[in-house]
C-alpha cells in the first residue's frame, strides 16, 4: 500500500537524530516529490538551511516506499540494494572518472532505510549529445576495474545477477501485444509483417540469449545506466544515481541499456552505435589487459535483444494499450517512436549476438 510522503517535519527529525554532512541545527525549508512514475521509491528533493545561513540541497530516496511499478521486476532485493551499495565500500572502490552522488548516507526511520544524498542535478540535467555519450562509453568501461583489483568484490551476496533476464516474465505480454497489433487500426502500421516476425524470432530466442551472455566475461554493472540515471560533470567524469540494480553482468550490458534509451530520455542527435561500442571495447580491453571486444558486442546487443525487446515489447506496449499513456495521437507518438525505433535497433543487432530473424 502506498504512504503518505514525509513531509518537512519528518525529514528535518529523522536528520537531526542522525549524523551526516548536513551537520547539527539544520533546518528543513521546502520539498518537493521528485518521484519517477514507474519507480518503486519515493525521491524528494529538500532544501535546507545550517545555522550560518548556508543552503543546500538534498535527495532523500526511500527505496522501499511501496508504490506498485508497472515494470515488476520481481526482484527480491529491489528495495534494500541501493542502501546496501551506499552503506558499503564499492562507491568508494570506483576509480576517478566514475563517481556518485557525494556524502550519500543511509539513515533508519521506522523500520526502512532512507538514503540521504546530494543534489547532483546540474550534472544530470546538462543535455545529452553524441559527444557526451562517447565520454560514457569510455567512462562505463571503467566499471571493470573494482572487480579486476578486488575479485572478492563480485562474490558479494546482494549484488543482482542476471540483470539481463530481468523482465523474461514479461515475453508472453509481448507476443500478445504483437499479435494484437495487426487489429488495432492505430497500432498496425508499427511494423512490417517481416519485422514483427523478426521479433517474435528474438523473444523466442530469450533462452538462448541469456545463456551465452552467462559465459560472457563478466564486470561490475549500474544495471540501469540509461541517461535519467547518468551526467558527465565538470570534470569529465561520469555521474551514476540509481543504483537499485548494481551487480554483477556480461561486459558492453550497461553500454546497451544506455544506447537503448538515448532516444527515448531526450538525447539529442542520433548516435552511431558500433562507434561508441568501438571506444567502449578498445578502453576496456586496455583495461583487462586482454581482447574483449568481440565479448563487449554480444553483451552489447544481448542487451538490445533482452532488456530492451522485453521492456518495451511487454510493459511498453501494455501501457500504450490499455491507455495508461492516453489515447489521443499526440500523447503517443513519442512512445510509439521509442517503442518502434527501438526495436528495429535491436533487431539489427540479431545477427550479432547469433539470432536469425529471417528464418534462414
Amino acid at each position: 500500500m502506498d504512504r503518505v510522503l514525509p513531509g518537512a517535519g519528518t525529514i528535518e527529525a529523522v536528520l537531526a537524530s542522525h549524523e551526516g554532512a548536513w551537520g547539527a541545527g539544520m533546518r528543513v525549508l521546502s520539498v518537493r516529490d521528485l518521484s519517477p512514475g514507474l519507480g518503486q521509491a519515493a525521491v524528494l528533493g529538500v532544501g535546507t538551511t545550517a545555522p550560518d545561513g548556508r543552503l543546500s540541497q538534498w535527495i532523500v530516496k526511500i527505496p522501499s516506499w511501496g508504490h506498485r511499478s508497472l515494470l515488476d521486476s520481481r526482484d527480491s532485493q529491489l528495495d534494500r540494494r541501493e542502501a546496501h551499495f551506499f552503506a558499503g565500500n564499492i562507491p568508494r572502490l570506483l576509480p576517478r572518472g566514475l563517481a556518485t552522488p557525494p556524502d550519500a548516507t543511509v539513515v533508519s526511520h521506522n523500520g526502512l532505510a532512507w538514503i540521504v544524498m546530494r543534489d547532483i542535478g546540474t550534472a544530470l540535467h546538462q543535455p545529452w549529445t553524441p559527444g557526451a555519450a562517447t565520454t560514457t562509453a569510455l567512462r562505463t568501461a571503467l566499471l571493470y576495474v573494482p572487480g579486476a583489483l578486488h575479485p572478492d568484490l563480485l562474490d558479494t551476496p546482494w549484488l543482482e545477477r542476471g540483470g539481463y533476464a530481468a523482465y523474461t516474465h514479461h515475453i508472453p505480454a509481448g507476443h500478445d501485444n504483437l499479435d494484437a497489433l495487426t487489429h488495432d487500426p492505430q497500432l498496425k502500421a508499427l511494423f512490417t509483417p517481416e519485422q514483427l516476425h523478426g521479433l517474435h524470432t528474438c523473444l523466442d530466442a530469450a533462452e538462448e540469449l541469456i545463456s551465452r551472455a552467462a559465459k560472457l566475461p563478466t564486470t561490475l554493472v549500474h544495471g540501469d545506466l540509461t541517461p535519467r540515471n547518468a551526467g558527465v560533470d565538470r570534470d569529465n567524469a561520469l555521474v551514476l544515481i540509481d543504483w537499485e540494480h548494481v551487480g554483477i553482468g556480461p561486459v558492453g550490458f550497461d553500454l546497451g541499456t544506455f544506447v537503448s534509451l538515448y532516444r527515448a530520455f531526450g538525447g539529442r542527435g542520433e548516435l552511431d552505435e558500433r562507434a561508441l561500442l568501438d571506444v567502449y571495447g578498445q578502453a576496456l580491453s586496455d583495461l583487462a589487459d586482454t581482447d574483449l571486444r568481440h565479448s563487449a558486442a554480444l553483451g552489447f546487443a544481448t542487451a538490445h535483444l533482452t532488456w530492451g525487446l522485453h521492456l518495451r515489447l511487454g510493459p511498453g506496449l501494455t501501457a500504450v494499450r490499455q491507455g495508461f499513456l492516453g489515447d489521443a495521437p499526440g500523447q503517443l507518438a513519442s512512445h510509439l517512436d521509442d517503442i518502434r525505433s527501438g526495436c528495429l535497433r535491436a533487431l539489427a543487432w540479431a545477427p550479432t549476438a547469433g539470432v536469425d530473424t529471417a528464418g534462414h
